[in-house]
């Protein structure tokens, strides 16, 4: 016989399960905020976003505990997939402390309505002297209007980077820039020019002394120009910067 129409929704173990780990998937994002840890996995610009995601997951979850959404173990299984493996990200701790992403739960903001010069510019000297949490701010101005530094002495830190498109005597003193989330983070940097045969170590972190100027980065028939730091020294370095930058 038909269930009449005023029969109330039965909830099963499904049900609280779904709910259960939906909730649990919001305390664990919420948890990453408030530790900031999230910051290892996207940048400040997100945070909007991730409350919002913490407040539709709230909602979800206490609609599947109540049964609203009737889960069967087939629809259970699917969403515990979908739930466990984010959860095991957040919970598990990351080498935040080595290799060329070292320090990645700290984000160094690169305005992009900076009107004044960073720190370490002397134009008596004619040299620019690049503090680690300056690499972002230096590269865009520097990048953005070569003609105003060339011939500036430039001293700066990064991570050897080897790229194939690059001349057999270039690297690149590279830091971290995360666009929107982990998954985009990519290395940028200064191209530099030496005439040491031997490159350093790709990944070792550096300090480079070198001239900048309007070169060629690569090949003469696969490359571009840009700025390049042609190194009057490459001295490996004690320690290695932490953090990544994001675009305000």
């Amino acid at each position: 016989a038909m269930p009449p129409m005023n029969a109330p929704n039965r909830t099963g173990a499904a049900d609280r399960i779904q709910g259960a780990s939906l909730m649990l998937l919001a305390a664990a994002i919420t948890m990453l905020i408030w530790s900031g840890r999230y910051l290892s996995y996207v940048t400040p610009r997100s945070i909007p976003y991730l409350v919002v995601a913490v407040a539709a997951l709230a909602v979800f979850a206490v609609a599947a505990w109540c049964g609203v959404f009737h889960c069967t173990m087939a629809t259970l299984y699917r969403t515990l997939l979908v739930v466990i493996a984010p959860m095991l990200l957040m919970v598990l701790p990351l080498d935040a402390g080595s290799g060329t992403m070292g320090g990645t739960n700290r984000a160094i903001a690169i305005s992009t309505t900076a009107t004044s010069e960073p720190a370490g510019l002397n134009r008596a000297a004619k040299t620019i002297t690049i503090a680690d949490d300056d690499f972002g701010a230096w590269f865009d101005r520097i990048d953005h209007d070569p003609g105003r530094y060339a011939g500036y002495t430039v001293i700066v830190t990064g991570f050897v980077s080897i790229d194939s498109s690059m001349a057999p005597h270039q690297f690149g003193a590279d830091r971290m820039l995360m666009t929107c989330c982990v998954l985009d983070m990519t290395g940028f940097g200064f191209a530099v020019q030496t005439n040491e045969a031997v490159l350093p170590r790709e990944n070792s972190w550096v300090t480079v002394r070198g001239t900048g100027a309007r070169g060629r980065i690569g090949t003469a028939d696969h490359g571009y120009d840009g700025i390049v730091l042609t190194a009057t020294s490459i001295t490996p370095s004690d320690t290695a910067p932490s953090g990544y930058f994001y675009r305000s």
